[in-house]
This record gives C-alpha cells, sequence and structure tokens, in this order.
C-alpha cells in the first residue's frame, strides 16, 4: 500500500505496507448490488481500504485474480462482486473496451426510444 504525498509541485509516494500475495485468503467486496468503491482483504488481519472508484476496485480484484491464476494457481476467495464484471470474457470488465461498453448502452437507450415512438396498433 502506497501513501501519496504532494510537497509543493512534486507528487511523491511512499510504500506504507507490503503483503504477499500468497497470504492473501478472500478479497471482500462488501456491497455486489451498489456502487462501492470500499473492500476488505483478508490476509492474518483484515484491513478495510478504499479504492479510487468502484471501477478500479474492480479492476483490482481483476489483476489479483489474474496474478493468483498466472503464479499462485491457489484458491482465492472473492466474494461480493459481480461476477459478470470479474470475467475476461465479458466486454464490461476491460478498461480499453469503454468506448464498446458506451457503443452498447447507446444502441439499448436508442432502441428503447424507437419502441417508445411506435404506434400500438
Amino acid at each position: 500500500m502506497v501513501k501519496h504525498l504532494r510537497v509543493d509541485r512534486e507528487e511523491k509516494y511512499e510504500i506504507v505496507e507490503k503483503w504477499f500475495l500468497k497470504d492473501l485468503v478472500m478479497i471482500d467486496g462488501k456491497e455486489a448490488d451498489t456502487d462501492n468503491p470500499y473492500f476488505d482483504m483478508h490476509f492474518h488481519k483484515v484491513y478495510s481500504l478504499e479504492a479510487y472508484s468502484c471501477a478500479s476496485k474492480y479492476t483490482f480484484a481483476r489483476t489479483l485474480n489474474k496474478l493468483n491464476d498466472m503464479y499462485l494457481k491457489k484458491d482465492l476467495k472473492i466474494v461480493n462482486f459481480d461476477d459478470t464484471y470479474l470475467s475476461d470474457d465479458s466486454i464490461w470488465s476491460s478498461n480499453n473496451r469503454d468506448c464498446l461498453v458506451l457503443m452498447r448502452i447507446c444502441f439499448y437507450a436508442f432502441n428503447l426510444l424507437c419502441l417508445s415512438l411506435c404506434p400500438l396498433s
């Protein structure tokens, strides 16, 4: 965990605490149904953390899960997260596909608008 410091015009990052992925037992997203940046990481002790945003919380969880799959292959519990946003095969899971997500939302909104303008016979 790093602490962000701003001294005059210079930004500095100080390492506050280090954890090993092998010691991570569980990531608890607290509430999967709400847009909530808070989550808990369970090591030998539970650490309550706040991400910059809910999207960054999910990105962090996906990254830890990928690192675990790549190097440790242990059973890492990820609870209280929406599985749709955690899986790699979902269009919603990638930060690089923001335009595709926006296009899909606009497409659905346009369809709803067209359907609402159609006369009922």
